[in-house]
């Protein structure tokens, strides 16, 4: 299939900004954003945070800032600024970027990845959720990943008609042509994701531990992901895990490919998300999900294609895990129907949509 690109013409206008994404670099918005320079033909980008040193983070943004400033200064070409946000630090790294490109009267673009986005926002002081309302209304485009993103940012006031949902985006599969995931015995499941408590991998092993002796012939787990290796490690020696229970450290790459084709069944059991990237990834290599109810997950995930627990229940995560064990037919019908559902997901579809976002800002510019 023709990859559908982003021209250059357009490129010109817009500049980016966001989490540094080159080299592999961990994180969810890194691989939206790597995804995305596939389909520039030039990407005009500006890493406004990278996962270093606090020294290092410092420099990285102004540096980025200082760079941003003389290219709007001087490129009257440039008419958009894109910025790809999270929450916390990163939100208030943004609203300086969203300052400067008013500043030059430039069109501002918030894309919204945080998962996190609805407790920081509650946690704040009533202050502080005035300055964030006040800082998002001052865009001209929120691009949220999910209807019931949208949803939730219009009841805290922000403008519907500026809201545009735009589904995260997933590589084309590279399925290996000798992939059997539908006949095995041994359950296999897999686990992408930063190792800690948001994403529920350690409600998935106190699960798997309690089930042991059941559980130890009929599935072997492998996880990916970075950040806690040494707790991950130890939580997997101390429950006697080691047998089944396969820590791969951060994957990407062949690497990553290797593990989507191995496995036949993808968890996920996250407290809070948007949509991960993970999750369509592992739909687009046929697998059914097991994950959780937050963000965006249920509007690609449901009982015809997954099933979902609730947070922290590890008793649910247990009866997911025992449901295809004891109905492998299941694996085979649930991942057909998720390689379905994830078709507007793939390149061509989301970037077909990003370029209708740019050209209307530019059209009324």
């Amino acid at each position: 299939m023709e990859s559908i690109t982003i021209k250059n013409d357009v490129c010109k206008a817009i500049v980016m900004t966001g989490v540094y994404y080159k080299n592999h670099h961990p994180g969810g918005i890194s691989s939206v954003i790597q995804s995305w320079a596939d389909n520039f033909e030039e990407l005009q980008f500006y890493p406004m945070f990278k996962e270093t040193n606090n020294v290092g983070k410092v420099l990285c943004f102004f540096n980025s800032m200082t760079r941003l400033f003389f290219k709007l200064l001087f490129d009257h070409r440039v008419k958009i600024v894109y910025i790809h946000t999270a929450a916390d630090r990163d939100f208030w790294r943004s609203e300086k970027v969203i300052r400067l490109g008013r500043l030059f009267k430039k069109k501002v673009v918030l894309h919204s990845h945080a998962s996190r986005f609805k407790d920081y926002y509650s946690e704040c002081s009533a202050q502080k959720q005035e300055w964030i309302r006040r800082t998002i209304k001052k865009v001209d485009n929120l691009v949220v990943l999910s209807q019931s993103w949208k949803e939730w940012f219009e009841g805290i006031g922000i403008d519907s008609s500026k809201i545009k949902i735009l589904h995260n985006i997933t590589p084309y599969p590279q399925i290996n042509s000798d992939k059997s995931i539908y006949n095995d015995d041994v359950i296999k499941l897999l686990f992408l994701g930063e190792i800690g408590p948001r994403k529920g991998v350690f409600d998935l092993l106190s699960a798997i531990v309690e089930h042991r002796n059941e559980l130890k012939d009929k599935i072997e787990l492998r996880i990916g992901g970075n950040k806690n290796e040494e707790q991950l490690m130890s939580f997997i020696e101390d429950g006697d895990l080691t047998g089944f229970v396969h820590f791969e450290g951060f994957v990407f790459a062949d690497k990553k490919t290797e593990l989507l084709n191995w496995a036949n069944v993808y968890i996920l059991p996250s407290h809070n998300e948007w949509l991960p990237i993970s999750i369509l990834e592992a739909m687009s290599y046929k697998m059914p999900i097991i994950s959780t109810p937050v963000g965006g997950i249920p509007e690609v995930v449901d009982g015809s294609n997954g099933l979902l627990v609730t947070p922290g229940n590890r008793d649910e995560i247990y009866n997911a895990i025992h449901h295809y064990i004891n109905n492998k037919q299941d694996v085979k019908i649930h991942g057909e129907r998720s390689f379905v559902k994830v078709q507007p997901y793939l390149p061509n579809g989301v970037i077909t949509e990003l370029n209708c976002i740019f050209n209307q800002l530019l059209t009324n510019e």
